[in-house]
């Protein structure tokens, strides 16, 4: 059987069927793009995320630290019945924890510390010097001011930490005597104006440090016109009554001093009395109080040329 041409069925159509079958025809071209474009355009499945890998745990570690057994009150020296030991994690424990009992005992503490606190290095001294003078007096003395210029403080070549000894000088008008009097011997020199002795003599952390120190020491010093004694309780009484007397002078010892004390504390001059004695005038000179037309020695020699006269 011979199928009709498409243009016959074409011509056999009337208008509207024409215009229906274009419509048929333009759908199915596009639901043809459509799902082309769609299956084109699909996402691909994604592949199942793989979990992170989980960070390894850090093993805290612990650490044994010192704590205060007892309330410690300000500025005083630690033993060891005062401290206790526990131990508490590593990332607990307060920065500058010490963990030894022997790094605190004969420090001084620079705060209060409350029983079961830990301790740290921020509050203790580094030792007994480093709390100021009163660290650096010994303990069975007393700091002392006296007053010294150029001439009776050694011309500032004292400095603290230096071995004196105390000299006074007064003066006896009954007796019309000067008296110098060695009062004290071997005393150590605290302080001179509002120097003290930082211990720089002493191994130094920081030279940087250390150079500041010694700058401000020297700044501080000054001319001297004060010097800070360590003295005995009797000590202090003699040479505050003594200074009352006359003028106090230092002398400075050697370095490392001899422990030994000097006999000859003692020693007075008479000042001279009645009138002094009158020595004659060199020839050709008036003596005091004569009258030049009177005295016997107001002669003139008057040279002229060759020859030579004599007048008053």
């Amino acid at each position: 059987m011979k199928l009709p041409k498409l243009s016959t069925i074409m011509e056999r159509l009337t208008p509207r069927q024409l215009l229906i079958a274009c419509g048929v025809v333009a759908l199915l071209i596009f639901l043809l793009i459509y799902f082309t474009l769609t299956r084109l355009t699909a996402e691909k499945p994604k592949p199942a995320p793989t979990s992170a890998p989980q960070p390894k745990q850090v093993q805290v570690k612990d650490v044994t630290v010192v704590y205060a057994k007892t309330s410690i009150p300000e500025r005083t020296l630690i033993k060891e019945e005062m401290l206790t030991l526990k131990t508490m994690p590593s990332n607990k424990a307060p920065l500058g924890a010490l963990t030894r009992t022997t790094d605190l005992v004969g420090r001084p503490t620079r705060t209060a510390i409350s029983a079961g606190e830990v301790i740290t290095g921020q509050k203790v001294y580094a030792s007994v010097s480093d709390m100021g003078l009163s660290g650096r007096i010994p303990p069975e003395c007393r700091a002392v001011t006296v007053g010294i210029n150029d001439v009776t403080g050694v011309s500032g070549f004292a400095r603290p930490g230096d071995y004196v000894d105390v000299m006074l000088v007064s003066s006896q008008v009954e007796n019309n005597k000067v008296v110098s009097e060695m009062i004290l011997q071997n005393v150590l020199l605290l302080a001179i104006n509002q120097a003290a002795d930082t211990g720089n003599n002493r191994s130094a952390t920081n030279d940087k440090n250390q150079k500041q120190n010694a700058n401000a020491n020297n700044a501080a010093v000054g001319s001297p016109a004060r010097a800070t004694l360590a003295l005995t309780p009797e000590d202090v009484l003699k040479l505050t009554a003594k200074a009352q007397m006359g003028q106090i002078y230092l002398s400075l010892r050697p370095y490392h001093p001899a422990q030994g004390i000097s006999d000859d504390t003692y020693y007075s001059v008479t000042k001279a009395s009645g009138k002094m004695p009158v020595t004659a005038p060199p020839a050709g000179t008036i003596p005091p109080g004569a009258d030049i037309d009177t005295s016997p020695t107001a002669n003139v020699q008057i040279i002229r040329g060759t020859t030579s006269t004599v007048g008053r």
